[in-house]
């Protein structure tokens, strides 16, 4: 049943008989207004007999302009038990994974300030047949940022972030704990239509405080490592045609180098780092991880080449 409530609300009520389980209730219900908009979903059925209980799942999401530069986003998955995600497919799609997230980010940026105070749970639904180690709750979890650019292609900034990491220690075999990550960034563009140079300097520095022992019996660590980069690229253009189509048709060579030396990171954990993917936007990247907990040594040199193609009129 579709319920047309406002030119900007709506909602949408179900019910599913579900032959051996019982009656399963659902509704969705989206609202849209000048700097907040949202939708929560929901599926309850009172009672299932196959598993003698009650099995609810809900959704929710909501983002915000609170004004003054502040920002509210708020995302909420949940279900009743470990079963849900194989039990109720046809409910809404994140339900039906077995890591829900539920986060909620208060966010502002004024000039070139910009912060953000997030929590994040992770319920994790495990069954007695497979166990997966579940992803650390951020509770919570402090950045900020600050960034110029000078007109003369000059940019520098310093990026901060506070979190606190807690998961099941018994199944990540690592204690947890609370880190504070700095990076201080300077670099310089030269540029023209023929191509770029951009030279950076960064200053990474990590500090450690755990709720144990690591496996060397350290309760803190610490970390400082530098490093340097070059990107840089060059722009060549010809007319071409193609399929008696006119075209303006560009030729890209583009060489980035990276030095990071190298530091022993084996005996920190590991909370939120993550090997990227290969791709093309990667491959320019100064560091092979996401995340903050491993920084990878690198002393490449990466040769790419691209070609474009325009339509020379527009």
């Amino acid at each position: 049943y579709y319920l047309n409530l406002a030119p900007n609300r709506d909602a949408t009520l179900n019910a599913m008989l579900m032959s051996k389980r019982g009656v399963d209730l659902g509704g969705d219900f989206r609202y849209l207004d000048t700097g907040y908009y949202g939708q929560v979903a929901a599926n309850v059925m009172p009672y299932d007999r196959l598993r003698e209980r009650e099995r609810w799942g809900v959704t929710t999401s909501h983002t915000g302009n609170l004004g003054g530069g502040f920002g509210l986003n708020v995302a909420i998955n949940r279900v009743s038990d470990d079963n849900y995600w194989s039990d109720f497919t046809h409910v809404n799609g994140p339900l039906t994974a077995r890591l829900l997230p539920s986060e909620g980010a208060l966010t502002w940026a004024e000039g070139n300030f910009s912060a953000r105070l997030r929590t994040l749970y992770w319920q994790t639904l495990q069954t007695s047949d497979s166990t997966i180690i579940p992803p650390y709750d951020r509770m919570p979890q402090l950045s900020g940022r600050y960034a110029r650019s000078e007109l003369n292609g000059l940019e520098y900034s310093l990026d901060l972030d506070y979190t606190a990491f807690s998961s099941s220690v018994a199944l990540t075999g690592q204690p947890n704990g609370q880190r504070a990550f700095a990076n201080a960034s300077i670099s310089k563009t030269w540029a023209s239509a023929a191509g770029y140079l951009t030279p950076r300097l960064q200053m990474l520095a990590t500090t450690y405080a755990f709720d144990g022992p690591l496996s060397n019996n350290a309760t803190s660590a610490n970390r400082i490592l530098p490093s340097f980069s070059v990107d840089s690229g060059l722009v060549f253009e010809r007319d071409a045609t193609y399929f008696g189509r006119n075209f303006r048709q560009t030729l890209e060579p583009r060489a980035f180098y990276v030095y990071t030396p190298y530091r022993n990171q084996s005996a920190l954990p590991n909370y939120d780092s993550g090997a990227y993917d290969f791709n093309f936007g990667t491959v320019f990247s100064w560091n092979d991880y996401v995340g903050n907990d491993r920084i990878a040594d690198n002393n490449l040199l990466t040769l790419g080449l691209s070609s474009r193609l325009f339509d020379p009129a527009t």
